[in-house]
């Protein structure tokens, strides 16, 4: 019983912490957007978002943490977040930053260095960006943009590449995709 809660236990904070994801950037999105952008891509993209969300939401949660579910979420949040950022027209400084942080996903092992460095990274971004329209909110939404996208990919790669998921209290079970080949290897 207690694997099982923890599995759920993950299970909620990750869909937590992709619903902060998703709120910050279309915040961010609905914010920076220009007048010569329509609002309606950005809002049918945070609105498929929000309903894959709700879809994962009722997938099992032994299964949710496998390579074959999560990589084709953190591949559409990636395309997701970029293809948002094109549509508001951002910067390519916003885009070397996004970036940055997701690098960082990859490779701290500490999810509140992470955290603190995604923010410092939004920070920065704040103080690069052109403030002559003024500290606007869009350029101060910056920083929980930052935030929530490493929270979010750390939260997801971190237990992956540490190796603090395994079977939560054991070793998990092999499943297809780490199987070893049955059978002799040919001989070339």
């Amino acid at each position: 019983m207690t694997r099982e809660s923890e599995a759920i236990q993950r299970k909620q904070s990750f869909l937590l912490c992709r619903y902060a994801l998703i709120l910050a950037m279309g915040a961010l999105a609905f914010l920076e957007i220009t007048s010569q952008v329509s609002p309606f891509p950005v809002a049918v993209v945070v609105a498929v978002a929000l309903l894959s969300n709700l879809i994962l939401g009722t997938a099992p949660p032994f299964s949710f943490f496998d390579a074959w579910m999560q990589a084709p979420v953190l591949v559409s949040d990636t395309a997701m977040i970029c293809a948002i950022l094109l549509l508001t027209r951002a910067s390519q400084e916003f885009f070397l930053f996004f970036f940055f942080v997701l690098i960082m996903a990859a490779k701290l092992e500490n999810l509140a260095v992470l955290a603190i460095g995604a923010a410092l990274i939004g920070f920065a971004s704040v103080l690069i960006s052109d403030v002559s329209v003024g500290w606007a909110s869009p350029i101060l939404m910056r920083v929980p943009f930052m935030f929530a996208t490493g929270v979010f990919f750390g939260y997801v790669v971190l237990p992956e590449r540490t190796g603090a998921m395994n079977g939560f209290s054991g070793p998990r079970p092999l499943s297809y995709v780490h199987r070893p080949p049955s059978g002799p290897l040919p001989q070339y």
